[in-house]
């Protein structure tokens, strides 16, 4: 299984506090539940932390949600949000629109701010998805690349990680048994017909331009316009994050490609 044990316990005590109505999983768990664990697949990398938003009317309010949790064994580490139980670390964001007016959430004593584009998407989203014998609130695949493509824009130079679940994404989305790859019809990007392998990567720009709002869907289309071509730096960071850059004459333009089909499935 691509999720420690650990971490399982983890939102199991977290759901049993908040709730399954105000929580909602994103970030590489994502994938790893409804992709890699869902289509069987070998050689995944097993996630031993946690991304979760939770709804959080107020700072005190989630600071009374952070000691309840180190009441049943959790530990605060050293930022705000990030937790540890036992081998898994949960980061828990807290989220409402008091909290983060105008998009930004920003913590108390603290020089920094995160953006908030994409939360309410996530948790519309959500669904429960049953991960061994837990029941997990999780947001689409489409709401979890959306997220990526956000916390890239926010901070490009530390966020290469963002970039790779993209691409993890974009090519292993709806795969066989699936059959929606087969149903785009006959669609092109950049005057070059859309092929089976780069077909998930058309369907998830498709259903990012339907879940996104505006805003959202303007930081998507930024972060896409940095790639402009197969030199661009998002390139090169995909290529040193995979440890590519010895074959990058043939990843370079397959990356390239991917991000063109992911662009074209947003605007059709």
């Amino acid at each position: 299984m691509p999720i420690d044990p650990a971490v399982l316990e983890a939102l199991r005590l977290l759901l049993q506090l908040v709730g399954a109505e105000r929580l909602v999983v994103i970030g590489a768990t994502v994938p790893a539940v409804l992709i890699d664990l869902h289509h069987g697949l070998t050689g995944a990398r097993t996630t031993q932390d946690v991304d979760a938003v939770v709804r959080a009317a107020s700072w005190e309010e989630f600071d009374e949600l952070k000691r309840r949790l180190v009441a049943v064994g959790f530990r605060q580490l050293g930022t705000p949000h990030r937790l540890q139980y036992g081998a898994a670390t949960v980061d828990l964001i807290p989220y409402s629109r008091a909290l983060a007016p105008g998009g930004k959430l920003e913590w108390p004593g603290e020089d920094r701010a995160m953006s908030t584009l994409g939360f309410e998407e996530a948790f519309e989203s959500a669904s429960p998805e049953q991960v061994g014998s837990l029941v997990i609130p999780m947001t689409s695949v489409a709401g979890c690349v959306l997220l990526k493509f956000v916390a890239y824009n926010d901070r490009p130079p530390e966020r290469a990680r963002d970039l790779i679940d993209i691409v993890h994404c974009s090519e292993r989305y709806a795969e066989e048994p699936e059959t929606r790859r087969y149903e785009i019809g006959e669609v092109e990007a950049d005057a070059s017909p859309v092929l089976y392998e780069e077909a998930g990567a058309y369907l998830l720009g498709q259903e990012v331009a339907a879940l996104a709002r505006p805003e959202s869907r303007a930081t998507v289309r930024r972060v896409l316009a940095l790639i402009e071509d197969e030199y661009a730096r998002p390139i090169h960071q995909i290529l040193t994050e995979e440890r590519r850059l010895p074959d990058a004459d043939t990843r370079r333009p397959e990356l390239f490609r991917l991000f063109r089909v992911f662009s074209a499935g947003l605007d059709s």
